[in-house]
C-alpha cells in the first residue's frame, strides 16, 4: 500500500511510532516510549478532547433532552460519543485504517479542520442520537436506539479522516 506520511491534513506520526510526547509538569515536555496499552490511553485522551470540545453544543443538548430510561437520548448519546472516541483512538494509533484512504493516523489540527470538526461532530452526534431514538420509537424496539447510535458513530469516525483530507484539499485549492 502506498501510504502518504506527509499529508498535512493528517497526524501520521502517532500511527507509525511507539513514542508519545508527554508533559511532566511546568515547562517539562519529553518524548517517551510507550507500550501498546500506554499508547492507547495516551491517544484516547487526545481523541476524547478532539471529539468532546467541538461537540459541546450537542452534548449540552443531550443533557437537556427529555427521558430517563436506559434507551433514551442521553444513553444513545453516551454510546455514540464513546464509539467515536474509541474508533478515533484506534485510527490515531494506527491499529485500524480509516475508510477510503491509504493514510494511517487521525486528522491534524488546523484552523479549517477545526471548523469542519465543529460542524461534522455536532451533525453526526445529533443524527446518531436523535435519529437513533426516532428509529427505535418508530420500530417499537427501544434498544435499537443504542445500536443505531453506535453504527452511525462508528461509520462517521471511520470516514472522517477521508472527509477531512478532501475538505483540506478543497480549502487549499488543490
Amino acid at each position: 500500500m502506498n501510504r502518504d506520511r506527509s499529508n498535512p491534513a493528517r497526524q501520521t506520526e502517532p500511527a507509525y511510532s511507539t513514542t508519545r510526547r508527554t508533559w511532566y509538569g511546568y515547562g517539562s515536555l519529553a518524548t517517551v516510549e510507550k507500550s501498546g496499552f500506554g499508547r492507547f490511553l495516551h491517544d484516547c485522551s487526545t481523541v476524547f478532547g478532539d471529539v468532546s470540545i467541538p461537540s459541546l453544543p450537542v452534548l449540552f443538548a443531550l443533557v437537556a433532552a427529555p427521558g430517563t430510561g436506559p434507551y433514551d437520548a442521553t444513553a444513545a448519546g453516551l454510546v455514540a460519543w464513546t464509539s467515536m472516541v474509541v474508533v478515533g483512538t484506534a485510527i490515531r494509533g494506527g491499529w485500524i485504517a480509516p475508510l477510503a484512504t491509504d493514510t494511517l493516523g487521525w486528522v491534524s489540527i488546523t484552523p479549517s479542520l477545526l471548523v469542519l470538526r465543529v460542524v461534522y461532530y455536532n451533525f453526526v452526534l445529533a443524527v446518531a442520537v436523535f435519529g437513533g431514538v426516532a428509529v427505535a420509537n418508530a420500530a417499537g424496539i427501544a434498544p435499537l436506539s443504542l445500536v443505531v447510535a453506535a453504527v452511525v458513530a462508528i461509520g462517521s469516525a471511520l470516514t472522517f479522516p477521508r472527509l477531512a483530507e478532501s475538505f483540506y484539499d478543497a480549502v487549499r485549492g488543490r
